[in-house]
């Protein structure tokens, strides 16, 4: 005989149990995408700051404590509570420690681009307050859903205290906006009359782009489940919010290692070409064309040598344009 799919009280399986198993197997597979992209900014990155340094590392275990708090709760709730249906309506620790984890991680990584928009925007305190603002207010009432959630007997009491989830989230989807909108804003106004700081630069406002919708989406659809569906199903986001730290964390470590190519990109120029002209002639002449350098005609002893030189001109980056590439660098 097959289990019922609902415990008592007709809280339902599937919304819970399921999406927590969900959740946790599609945030172990970022968990792995987080350690090669780590160890690729490490093995790539080595001329960053210590303290950028430092955090990217912290920022990885507390993935890895994120990881291990959800793997916790599933396993918990599938395999140790297996023959008590009841206990799903227990709020275990490892949720809530989770939360605590990932609204820390999702804070500092938003710090790092609200820093990115305070570069590029040449200081520019209001769109960067703005965006603090935000930020600080997800930590905020994230920590507070965390704690409140640890005290309460059972999820079905979690309604007092809704409005930490709507806060946590609606502030989630305002900051990634923000970020997204203004890292494009300011990119944009960086272009000139140069194709290939041009190419670079929309790469850029790609990943700025990436940056924010993704999580946006994820974030919005979080809120519009937890506020339409019934009691019995709010928890089903609980299958896109385990992701939401780990899609965040991704986009920084992707941008970070993008920056060697795309400035190997705008740095490299064309090399030297050289085209061989040599045949052989009945004196056992040789000669050969190299652009850049010059022609040689060796004969027999007492032939007249032959030198032409070439002069190439080439279009370079004023100076100005070149300060804007490394202040544009030094912000990403």
């Amino acid at each position: 005989m097959s289990m019922p799919l609902s415990g008592s009280n007709g809280f339902s399986l599937s919304p819970t149990l399921g999406a927590t198993y969900i959740g946790t197997i599609f945030a172990a597979i970022l968990f792995g995408v987080t350690n090669v992209q780590t160890y690729m900014y490490y093995k790539r990155n080595s001329s960053d700051s210590l303290l950028l340094r430092n955090l990217v590392f912290f920022l990885w275990i507390l993935d890895g404590l994120h990881q291990a708090f959800i793997t916790h709760a599933f396993y918990t709730y599938a395999v140790t509570d297996f023959s008590d249906p009841l206990a799903l309506l227990a709020p275990e620790w490892s949720v809530m420690a989770h939360v605590f984890v990932a609204s820390t991680s999702d804070a500092i990584v938003r710090g790092l681009f609200c820093q990115r928009v305070y570069k590029l925007s040449g200081r520019n305190w209001l769109i960067t307050v703005v965006i603090a603002i935000a930020t600080l207010v997800v930590l905020g009432s994230s920590w507070a859903f965390a704690i409140k959630g640890l005290s309460l007997p059972d999820y079905f009491d979690l309604s007092g205290i809704t409005w930490f989830v709507y806060t946590s989230l609606i502030s989630s989807v305002v900051a990634d906006l923000l970020i997204a909108s203004s890292l494009c804003i300011l990119l944009s106004r960086r272009r000139s009359s140069f194709t290939r700081s041009n190419s670079v630069i929309r790469l850029l406002m790609i990943y700025a782009i990436n940056t924010g919708a993704l999580t946006t989406i994820c974030a919005a659809i979080c809120l519009i489940i937890y506020a339409t569906m019934p009691a019995t199903s709010k928890f089903a986001f609980i299958a896109i919010y385990f992701v939401l730290p780990k899609l965040l964390l991704n986009s920084l470590l992707g941008t970070l290692n993008a920056r060697q190519g795309l400035r190997e990109r705008t740095h490299t120029s064309g090399g030297l070409v050289s085209i061989p002209l040599s045949h052989p002639t009945s004196s056992g002449t040789r000669s050969s064309l190299r652009l850049g350098s010059k022609l040689e005609e060796h004969t027999n002893p007492g032939t007249i040598e032959i030198q032409i030189q070439t002069a190439t001109d080439l279009k370079a980056d004023s100076m100005g344009h070149l300060h804007e590439q490394d202040r544009m660098w030094h912000a990403v």
